[in-house]
């Protein structure tokens, strides 16, 4: 649009009608404005230098974008790339961009708390007199919480994610505290991701070890000898 008043190409319909997406319904305001326009050559040249600007923008974005790519692959990080996008909501750009925040080794961070902290995604919690007071985040990595934050509000959106269940039901609160809640729950997923460098659903739910997997055992079993039913003679609590 801009460019076909620049030039002075197209009637005023032509010109309205080169809007897209939800500028078409905002038509009959945009052929009010351009009827009877007057554009003067200074308006022309400074919007011809916004215009070179911007181009040379989406060029130094697509070249960013290549140069992540090199280095992605040189640093030998597309498997945690390929493992972090398993987690609804984060996509190849997101999780590039968390990853060049948290890094790949989770060793700096013994436990999930640490890194919500030192990401400032962990809001504090007060209690008194039986009733809860959120604290503020505190105000850890801004780059990384900028990510969070913008996948918190497009799982918000989504479909398919259980933190969209998570946001709504804090969403009472108000949404910028669900915002939060839900970045909290998004980086808790990182962290258990990159720690154990599975998919998400290898990473929530680990294979069992022996002594859990007797645990597991031993109680339904315990019930059963309390109810005084038999198991069995080669099945004991102690297995």
């Amino acid at each position: 649009m801009l460019e076909a008043l620049l030039e002075g190409r197209g009637s005023v319909q032509e010109i309205a009608d080169m809007a897209r997406q939800k500028a078409r319904q905002k038509i009959p305001q945009i052929i009010a404005s351009l009827t009877g326009h007057r554009l003067s050559e200074h308006h022309r040249f400074m919007i011809r230098m916004s215009l070179e600007h911007l181009r040379m923008l989406e060029r130094q974005i697509i070249a960013l974008d290549e140069e992540v790519v090199k280095r992605v692959d040189s640093l030998g990080l597309e498997r945690l790339l390929n493992l972090l996008q398993t987690i609804p909501g984060l996509g190849h750009d997101s999780a590039v961009a968390i990853l060049a925040e948290v890094g790949p080794d989770m060793n700096q961070f013994p436990t999930a708390k640490q890194l919500s902290s030192w990401a400032g995604v962990c809001p504090g919690n007060k209690r008194s007199a039986g009733k809860d007071f959120r604290g503020h985040t505190t105000r850890g990595n801004r780059w990384l919480r900028s990510t969070l934050t913008e996948c918190a509000w497009a799982i918000s959106r989504s479909k398919d994610s259980p933190l969209r269940d998570k946001f709504w039901r804090w969403a009472v609160g108000g949404k910028k505290k669900a915002v939060v809640a839900v970045a909290h729950g998004l980086l808790l997923q990182v962290y258990q991701v990159l720690r154990t460098q599975r998919p998400l659903g290898e990473a929530l739910s680990p294979p069992l070890d022996e002594k859990r997997r007797k645990r597991i055992i031993r109680h339904p079993l315990r019930c059963l000898g309390r109810l005084g039913t038999s198991t069995g003679p080669n099945i004991t609590a102690e297995q």
